[in-house]
């Protein structure tokens, strides 16, 4: 049932100006899930706002809108006139604030708020042991700066095909779930959260790409990812981006462009890991989400 899925829909009708109205659906979202934001315009009194000109505010962060064409023949034909609509994803996680909160509409000819309720997920504790010398590791000023631009990446055009389901980038079980809160040699790490699902695949298992994207970042271990590990980092477009961390080997290149499938990389245990499994998480506009939904149904 649609109730069930992690990914829920803010509509913005395309209307007349004299009808034009935000369509909210649902009003109840659990944390680390997404919500997606569509349309062309919002009417505020007797002008008009087009999307493109405005932003999402939620949670102290602003979300961009971007343009995605929806007929590409009326769009070519009109010299890119019309054939599109605006497209914004909002990004939730196990640190956001259960209850009530607003989002907020803020563009050129005013502001409106769209009220959603945010509901607990449960997240449970796992404890890690660490040997003394991956415990000791922490991240380089490289590594750290690194990963924060990769994560932050914003191209304007979606890569991925919004009506597929991703492919899941190991066939291994899953050792750690996404959000769950972590001791490490039973101490308790402070505003953290597991930032994506791990596969337990031996060493040299292999990773593929689960859609198409732009390789955004390689990191390798003794070039100072010293907690990531050999790691790639994919632009997926709009600021969608997925991370695989902890690999044994990369076999791909930064820029290089990837087709969902494609072999790029096999597992390992490079980088803070107890073991060889791959961690793979997705970030949407720099914050971490469940992945879960991704590789269940086709998200647009």
């Amino acid at each position: 049932m649609l109730k069930n899925f992690l990914l829920f829909f803010f509509g913005f009708l395309l209307a007349l100006p004299s009808i034009s109205a935000v369509w909210l659906r649902p009003s109840s979202i659990k944390q680390g899930e997404i919500i997606v934001v569509t349309g062309l315009y919002h009417q505020f009194g007797q002008s008009i706002s087009f999307l493109g000109d405005c932003k999402l505010e939620f949670n102290n962060k602003d979300f961009p809108f971007y343009r995605e064409v929806v007929n590409y023949e009326e769009f070519k034909n009109s010299g890119g006139i019309s054939g599109y609509q605006f497209i914004a994803r909002i990004a939730t996680t196990p640190l956001t604030k259960v209850g009530k909160t607003d989002v907020v509409l803020a563009c050129p000819n005013g502001k409106e708020a769209f009220n959603v309720q945010i509901l607990a997920e449960n997240f449970p504790v796992q404890n890690i042991q660490l040997t003394d010398s991956k415990n000791s590791l922490q991240k380089t000023d490289k590594e750290d700066l690194a990963i924060k631009n990769a994560i932050n990446t914003s191209s304007p055009y979606r890569l991925w095909d919004p009506v597929k389901q991703w492919v899941a980038p190991n066939t291994a079980r899953r050792s750690a779930a996404y959000g769950l809160r972590r001791t490490y040699n039973g101490k308790l790490a402070e505003n953290y959260f597991h930032k994506g699902i791990d596969f337990a695949a031996f060493t040299g298992g292999a990773i593929v790409a689960p859609a198409k994207g732009k390789v955004a970042l390689v990191g390798i271990e003794k070039d100072g990812f010293a907690v990531h590990g050999n790691c790639i980092f994919i632009d997926h477009g709009q600021g969608v981006v997925s991370a695989y961390l902890h690999l044994s080997e990369v076999l791909v290149k930064q820029g290089q462009e990837i087709q969902a499938g494609q072999l790029i990389g096999k597992v390992g245990d490079t980088g803070i890991a107890t073991g060889p499994h791959l961690h793979f998480g997705i970030y949407v506009n720099g914050e971490n989400v469940s992945p879960e939904p991704w590789l269940k149904f086709p998200i647009p």
